[in-house]
């Protein structure tokens, strides 16, 4: 589980960034409404200005999918700074849809404030359920750190800093292994082939995204996502996979308020449940400690991912907000089943 925006509320002033890669919007001048879209022209994907331009051809692709707009005047201006409201629009257009719910106080006082008013104020509200919040204000540039953070959001894989938790391994010139939170953010950023470093040897995480560049890491997005998440999973599939997933959590924590571990498992045996002690340890080992904080569950709600990554092996993976304890979060959970209706949760290497 990742800590990177963690204790993200009125606690730390960790650098809160999410990985997020937007271009739309980017003229937003006289737009008051929050609901209120930037205009752009150019369905075409030949620009002016893209012309022998080394990103052309992903600017082309996006372009086509109808994932960005040129301006009014045929150009799309590769070189420009996008802003955060900028990237996490993009964002928003690549990820799978979903509800959300309404964010807390804290959420709405520390990110969501300078938003209101905006273009970009859905965006950020939406986005807020999942735990993909930037860091600074809307206006802002995003920076290259900032978009590996708010990717890896996207990508429901912020844990995957946590194999790089106090590494001494140095992947970058400029980035320093006693930084653990950028550590943490930029190495999975990197290995994972969503942001490359320089040849140099540098990282440079304070450089400012363009446009240009922008369109690439959503493209880049989009094809992570089809890498990471394999498998035909139809929509009757993820429902069921949701509602054994939620109404087990929903009953134990909630209904039943169980909060000893041997007491979940007792349980679990009694009720005969669809669920292995192997789905239990590695959810709800915190229960065996005498005193324990835990990093709240999803209400499904949020971004999900689903996969097939094995003979009537599922797995289903929730990117989300989790409190001031939790921060951002992503939750994988694994489950089996032989029809694609009933299903059983497991661990995830059973």
């Amino acid at each position: 589980m990742q800590i990177t925006l963690q204790q993200i509320g009125k606690k730390t002033t960790l650098l809160v960034v999410s990985l997020s890669v937007l271009l739309t919007g980017i003229a937003t001048v006289g737009m008051k409404k929050a609901d209120a879209r930037e205009e752009y022209v150019a369905n075409s994907p030949a620009f002016i200005d893209t012309n022998g331009h080394w990103a052309a051809k992903e600017i082309g692709i996006a372009t086509k999918k109808g994932l960005i707009k040129g301006f009014p005047d045929g150009t799309f201006k590769p070189e420009q700074t996008v802003t955060q409201e900028q990237f996490l629009s993009l964002i928003e257009r690549v990820i799978p849809s979903f509800t959300g719910h309404e964010p807390d106080k804290d959420i709405k006082e520390t990110y969501l404030q300078a938003a209101m008013g905006r273009w970009s104020e859905k965006t950020y509200h939406h986005l807020a359920s999942a735990g993909i919040m930037p860091s600074g204000k809307p206006t802002e540039s995003m920076t290259r750190l900032e978009a590996a953070r708010t990717l890896l959001a996207a990508i429901g894989h912020q844990s995957e800093g946590e194999k790089y938790r106090g590494t001494t391994t140095k992947f970058f010139t400029d980035l320093s292994v006693e930084n653990e939170t950028q550590v943490m953010t930029v190495y999975p950023a990197y290995k994972m082939g969503i942001l490359a470093g320089f040849p140099d040897g540098s990282f440079r995480p304070d450089d400012k995204i363009n446009r240009a560049q922008a369109v690439v890491l959503l493209n880049r997005l989009e094809t992570k996502i089809d890498e990471l998440y394999p498998g035909n999973v139809s929509e009757s599939e993820k429902k069921a996979m949701t509602q054994a997933v939620s109404s087990f959590v929903g009953d134990v924590m909630d209904k039943q308020k169980i909060r000893r571990y041997d007491d979940l498992v007792a349980y679990v045996k009694k009720n005969n449940q669809a669920v292995s002690e192997s789905f239990l340890r590695e959810h709800f080992s915190f229960m065996q400690y005498e005193v324990y904080d835990y990093v709240r569950f999803p209400q499904f709600n949020e971004l999900m991912y689903f996969a097939k990554i094995g003979m009537n092996k599922y797995r289903m993976t929730v990117q989300y907000y989790a409190g001031d304890l939790g921060g951002s979060v992503d939750r994988t959970f694994y489950l089996s089943s032989s029809d694609g209706k009933t299903f059983r949760l497991i661990g995830k290497d059973e």
